[in-house]
């Protein structure tokens, strides 16, 4: 691998790079990213994958996303490549069914509350492509059930002080079988120093033939 191709990968998420060198992640049509932000998850996929979309409802984060870019030595042409979508995850103005890969990292937990988890979480889901792969990383209270003070509506403040949208063990579990998505890998969740936990989900539409690992 090259510097260049390391510059790309250093702000990717490192469960989406466990996916890269997986080999899951080649030859890709179309890659979404809903709730975007900066852009941190895309560089890697920019000239690799057919179709890069980035989705945000925040006009400031395609600000940041050009300078993050132009930072890692993307041309103006590779820049100008990523599709910028204003819109909210749970009525984003794309097709559905055309993404062979959406990535959903550290949104769902800004959900308000359980109805617009569910939405948001629907809303992005319905982008993929039958034998797509769905990447999510989402706050949980795995781990840290103890330390949290709820606040209604499936929102806690956490150790760290923070205030987010979590999903349980058993939530975990079964939103995967009230989707229809197959597991691609097992639920595994990072616990940091018992102030927050973060889970992932690798899920695929219907359609494909790779086992689980």
């Amino acid at each position: 691998m090259s510097a260049t191709e390391l510059d790309r990968l250093r702000a990717t998420d490192v469960y989406l790079i466990d996916q890269i060198l997986k080999g899951r992640l080649d030859g890709l049509g179309c890659v979404v990213d809903v709730g975007a932000g900066a852009g941190r998850n895309l560089p890697w996929f920019v000239g690799r994958a057919e179709r890069v979309v980035a989705l945000d409802p925040r006009p400031e984060a395609f600000e940041a996303m050009d300078e993050a870019f132009f930072e890692l030595g993307l041309t103006a042409t590779a820049r100008a490549g990523v599709e910028r979508v204003l819109g909210r995850i749970e009525d984003a103005p794309l097709e559905p069914g055309t993404a062979d890969l959406v990535i959903c990292n550290a949104v769902l937990h800004f959900a308000a509350d359980a109805a617009e988890f569910e939405a948001m979480l629907r809303g992005a889901w319905a982008l993929v492509a039958p034998g797509g792969m769905f990447f999510a990383r989402l706050a949980s209270s795995v781990g840290i059930e103890g330390g949290l003070v709820p606040l209604g509506g499936g929102r806690f403040l956490l150790p760290d002080e923070s205030e987010r949208f979590l999903v349980d063990a058993r939530g975990l579990e079964e939103w995967p079988d009230r989707l229809g998505a197959e597991r691609l890998e097992p639920v595994k969740t990072t616990v940091v120093s018992g102030l927050r936990a973060m889970s992932t989900w690798v899920l695929r539409a219907a359609g494909g033939e790779e086992t689980l690992l």
